[in-house]
């Protein structure tokens, strides 16, 4: 019995959390009451939260926060008995946010970028090469982002060429990138391989717009791919490219989410997505049966009582309940559309240094910036 009991405090304390510490010193007041309803937050919310941190300069706090969520959501845990449990619940009802691959590394860059701003560049080149493998590591979500390549890139320019050549030449390579991003990337491998001929460059980064909604239709007998199609509520801006800017959008980002249920890369999700059809459909008969037994009975009660109210009353909320059941069933069948929604849109990379010269950006859409530029 003792055996037993010193087992189960064991696992529980495995299966716990330890708390978010706070940092050491809060950048404002605002900062710090952001952080704390953050806190209570779930962890796809808490990614959300991590954006709004940036954008108010709350360097400290991203880097708190950030640091939390990367370690706890980062590996996939499995559980029989809660894999099980949500065949009858929609996906995500009980097991935890996995981030994925891009939202990963993306992370460690915002991370890096926050130490950049409170001038620590050690410890921002800690938080790139962290970014680094966490791109390459083979994860339970896993594969290269050609955004986060670029991104890469152009920090590691600023600290060393060298560093960032491979990731040019990545991008030059990646054939799901537009040929304006492709002659781009070429020209900065050209550029580091020019040597002290090159021009000394002054990029920045800002982010434009927000991520798309997600919208998504079920597929069930066809499954080309899953069981599911997900697309975007709207698009992204045009990539863009000139000698000293370049617009990358984020689609890749939504592509990888439309990916989630697809059988060669999350055969548990694509399998749990068709058992659980069978309880989706039973909530639904049920639905059915429950509003039709309010509309009958109800009617039957009238009939009795001579109450012709009654039983106007007892088919509208008869009817009600018939409607609903396909909300339900809709919601039971729905795929785990959770994700970090508030992300750019697309990437601007400029270089400042070259005044006057021809660039990628409307007005519009500066005045749409969604991140700070990086300094040095």
């Amino acid at each position: 019995m003792k055996k037993l009991c010193l087992l189960f405090f064991v696992l529980s304390a495995c299966a716990s959390k330890p708390p978010l510490t706070k940092p050491k010193k809060f950048t404002s007041g605002p900062c710090q009451q952001s952080f704390s309803e953050g806190a209570l937050e779930p962890s796809d919310l808490q990614l959300n939260r991590i954006s709004t941190l940036f954008e108010m300069a709350c360097f400290n706090e991203v880097i708190v926060l950030g640091s939390y969520i990367r370690s706890h959501h980062r590996d996939k845990f499995y559980s029989v008995t809660t894999e099980i449990a949500e065949l009858a619940t929609p996906e995500g009802t009980l097991t935890e946010y996995i981030l994925e691959s891009y939202e990963r590394s993306y992370l460690s860059l915002l991370i890096a970028m926050s130490y950049l701003n409170l001038n620590d560049e050690e410890a921002a080149m800690v938080e790139l090469r962290r970014s680094m493998v966490d791109e390459q590591a083979h994860l339970y979500n896993h594969g290269n982002d050609p955004v986060i390549t670029a991104l890469h890139a152009t920090l590691w320019t600023r600290f060393d060429p060298q560093v960032a050549r491979p990731y040019w030449k990545r991008l030059s390579e990646d054939k799901r990138v537009s040929a304006a991003i492709v002659k781009f990337a070429q020209q900065r491998l050209s550029e580091i391989d020019s040597g002290p001929t090159s021009p000394n460059r002054a990029w920045k980064v800002y982010g434009t717009g927000t991520l798309p909604g997600l919208i998504w239709k079920a597929d069930f007998l066809k499954r080309e791919k899953g069981p599911y199609k997900i697309s975007v509520s709207s698009g992204f801006p045009k990539a863009c490219a000139t000698a000293n800017s370049l617009l990358i959008p984020t689609s890749s980002w939504t592509d990888k989410i439309a990916r989630r249920y697809e059988a060669d890369y999350h055969p548990i999700l694509y399998t749990k997505s068709l058992l659980r059809i069978p309880f989706g459909v039973t909530y639904g008969v049920l639905g059915v049966s429950a509003g039709v037994a309010v509309g009958v009975s109800g009617c039957a009660l009238a009939s009795y009582i001579r109450s012709g109210d009654l039983c106007s009353a007892s088919l509208q909320g008869g009817g009600h309940i018939i409607m609903a059941s396909g909300d339900l069933v809709e919601y039971t069948l729905g795929p785990d559309l959770r994700h970090w929604r508030k992300v750019p849109s697309a990437f601007y990379i400029v270089d400042e240094s070259a005044v006057g010269t021809e660039q990628c950006l409307s007005r519009r859409e500066k005045e749409n910036m969604v991140l700070r530029s990086l300094s040095r």
